[in-house]
């Protein structure tokens, strides 16, 4: 059976895809019914002329054919046609047996309609992403009930503990790492609780002297010599009355102080620091830890009597590692409230924050909520979309090994993150120093070299 050139240009003329011939110099030998109906070209207009000329005149803003006429190979090229068609060309070079190139046939495929899928699906994706910042934003702000970000079980447990919690008067332990967020449940618990429209006062233990401790705490008379009058300082307990003292890091108060206070929750009243008059108290007491205060009690490093006082309800908030749904709200929680400060608003990518919420988190929401400052300030378009650091963006990296860094860098990376932790529990450079055993001169000097924020010596104020 032989097939004659009629049975060939009918099957060509059938194709769904266009069939374009041109000669060994690009001038065109035929097209089919395909090539009008795909790019809307009429015959009369194309048969005869080179492609050269066709680009030259604007029809198509590239010729597969031209290209493979130069290269003498297969060319696949997306190509833009005049009448707002987008196709994709294949143009297959025929040679003669003495290796010349005798036509070229190119196939011609209408793509303009998957490129219009392509662009709607970058634009839904784009919807999406604005939808979820969106409804991250909305959940944020959904504190109607008084709800902390926990999209995590585990968090979710605290929070009913702290609703369960909030309406009495009980004690409460807050237990967890450094950057856990126990002061911030700490003034939720105060905020849902009937002393919400009282003061609500932070004192960290540990971060200052024991005398200037007593003082701040139980307040001061002192008689001035000259009239003869007492003159009154009231402490914190004062100071929170109605309300609510929070005791961040209780388990550092020295242990006269622990006596003092103690005695002050079992009787009910306290005594200012040189007075000798009874101060009627009446707070709502909350403390917190970073140590196991069981075990500090075993250890005799804080005193029965207050260990009971204060541990009559404890909550154990997980570090932010061990609740990561949490991580990806509390990430857009921080862009909010950045955009709420500074007027941008800007989004995050879900690539983004996938990463994020694989990242080890050591310093816990501190950490987190100091990262997405930076990434913000960073950013110049609309959606932020990349800007770890090496070490927040490897989950599994190690602490460092000879390979990736020299020892002195090793060993300034820990005393930097050992002096960020005493700085985030102690505050100060004299509760610092005490605890890590070194000079107040050391603490200053070493929070200069590694940038580390300290609280200026004052009075702890209202939080």
């Amino acid at each position: 059976m032989t097939v004659s050139l009629s049975d060939i240009t009918r099957a060509v003329e059938s194709s769904y895809d266009g069939i374009w011939i041109t000669d060994a110099i690009g001038n065109t030998l035929f097209i089919n019914e395909a090539i009008c109906r795909i790019t809307r070209l009429k015959r009369k207009n194309v048969v005869g002329l080179n492609m050269r000329t066709l680009v030259d005149r604007g029809m198509f803003d590239v010729s597969a054919t031209l290209l493979a006429l130069e290269k003498q190979d297969v060319v696949t090229i997306l190509q833009h046609v005049s009448t707002g068609v987008e196709t994709i060309v294949t143009a297959t070079p025929v040679f003669n047996t003495d290796g010349t190139i005798d036509k070229v046939i190119s196939n011609v495929r209408d793509i303009t309609e998957l490129s219009a899928l392509k662009e709607k699906l970058k634009r839904a994706e784009a919807r999406n992403l604005a939808y979820q910042n969106e409804i991250a934003r909305l959940k944020s702000r959904l504190d109607e009930d008084g709800k902390l970000i926990a999209e995590d079980r585990t968090m979710q447990a605290v929070m009913r503990q702290a609703e369960r919690i909030a309406a009495f008067e009980t004690p409460v332990l807050l237990h967890g790492e450094p950057g856990s967020g126990r002061h911030r449940l700490a003034r939720w618990i105060h905020d849902h609780s009937e002393r919400r429209h009282q003061p609500f006062i932070k004192l960290g233990c540990g971060a200052l002297p024991e005398e200037r401790l007593e003082r701040e705490l139980f307040g001061s008379e002192e008689t001035d010599d000259t009239q003869g009058a007492a003159r009154v300082r009231p402490g914190l307990l004062e100071l929170a009355r109605g309300g609510t003292l929070y005791l961040e890091d209780i388990a550092a108060l020295p242990v006269a102080i622990q006596m003092k206070l103690a005695n002050a929750f079992a009787c009910g009243v306290h005594y200012r620091h040189g007075g000798n008059k009874p101060v009627e108290l009446d707070v709502r007491v909350l403390s917190s830890s970073t140590d196991d205060l069981e075990q500090q009690r075993r250890h005799g490093r804080i005193r029965d009597d207050l260990y009971y006082h204060v541990n009559v309800y404890r909550i154990d908030i997980p570090p932010l590692r061990q609740r990561r749904k949490d991580i990806p709200l509390l990430a857009r929680q921080f862009l909010d409230q950045l955009a709420k400060r500074y007027g941008r608003k800007i989004g995050i990518s879900t690539a983004l924050l996938a990463k994020l919420r694989d990242a080890p988190w050591n310093g816990n929401i501190r950490e987190l909520r100091n990262t997405m400052e930076r990434l913000y300030v960073n950013s110049e378009g609309p959606t932020i979309v990349s800007g770890l650091s090496p070490a927040e963006g490897a989950p599994h990296a190690a602490e460092g090994t000879p390979e990736e860094a020299s020892l002195k860098r090793i060993l300034e990376d820990t005393e930097r993150r050992v002096l960020q932790q005493a700085y985030s529990r102690y505050e100060t450079t004299y509760g610092v120093a005490n605890a890590l055993g070194i000079s107040q001169t050391s603490a200053v000097r070493k929070a200069r070299k590694y940038a580390i924020k300290v609280r200026q010596p004052g009075r702890p104020g209202l939080v």
